[in-house]
C-alpha cells in the first residue's frame, strides 16, 4: 500500500477539468487517470462507455450534445464514479437533485474535491476527521462528506485487506 500516493492525492478542480469537449474514450481515460493514485483495482474502477450512457439516460449526467462530453460531464461522471462505490444510481440521482437545488456544479464539485483530500489524508494518517470549514453546515453538505467518508473508509479498509495475503483453506 502506498500510503504517500494517498496523501498527496489531488483531485482536479472545476476550472482545471479539460476545456475542450472530449469524446467518451477520452474522458474514460481522463477519468481513469485521475483515480489511479488512490489504485482502486479492488473497487468498481472501470467506467466503460455503456455505463455513462445509462448514467445519462438515467438523468444522473446531463446529455451530451453530438457525443462530446464538456467539463460539466466530467464533473457529473467523477461524482457518480465516485458515489456509485457505496450507493445506487437512484440514490445518487436523489443526492445530486439534492445538491442542485442549493449549489450550482462547480461549487459543489469544487466542495467534493476539497472534501475528499481532506478524508483521505484524516483517514489514511491515523487523525481525527476534520471538521466542515464553512461557518454553517447545511444538511445537504452532510450528503457529501458523509458519502465521502463512507468511500474512504471503504478504501482504507480494501487497503488493510490487501496488506494481508489469506487464501481461502
Amino acid at each position: 500500500m502506498d500510503i504517500e500516493k494517498i496523501l498527496n492525492f489531488k483531485m482536479p478542480r472545476y476550472n482545471e477539468l479539460p476545456a475542450i469537449e472530449l469524446y467518451i474514450d477520452q474522458v474514460l481515460s481522463y477519468i481513469d487517470s485521475i483515480f489511479a493514485p488512490l489504485e482502486m483495482q479492488d473497487i468498481e474502477k472501470t467506467l466503460t462507455a455503456s455505463m455513462v450512457n445509462n448514467y445519462v439516460k438515467q438523468g444522473a449526467v446531463p446529455p451530451t450534445v453530438k457525443k462530446r462530453y464538456s467539463r460539466e460531464h466530467i464533473a457529473y461522471l467523477i461524482i457518480v464514479k465516485l458515489a456509485k462505490q457505496i450507493f445506487t444510481i437512484d440514490e445518487i440521482i436523489r443526492m445530486i437533485k439534492i445538491q442542485k437545488s442549493v449549489y450550482d456544479i462547480e461549487t459543489a464539485y469544487n466542495y467534493i474535491c476539497i472534501e475528499l483530500e481532506k478524508i483521505l489524508v484524516a483517514v489514511f494518517s491515523e487523525q481525527q476527521l476534520p471538521g466542515d470549514t464553512s461557518t454553517t453546515m447545511k444538511p445537504e453538505r452532510y450528503f457529501v462528506r458523509n458519502t465521502l467518508i463512507a468511500i474512504v473508509y471503504k478504501i482504507h479498509t480494501q487497503k488493510l485487506m490487501a496488506l494481508y495475503d489469506v487464501t481461502e483453506e
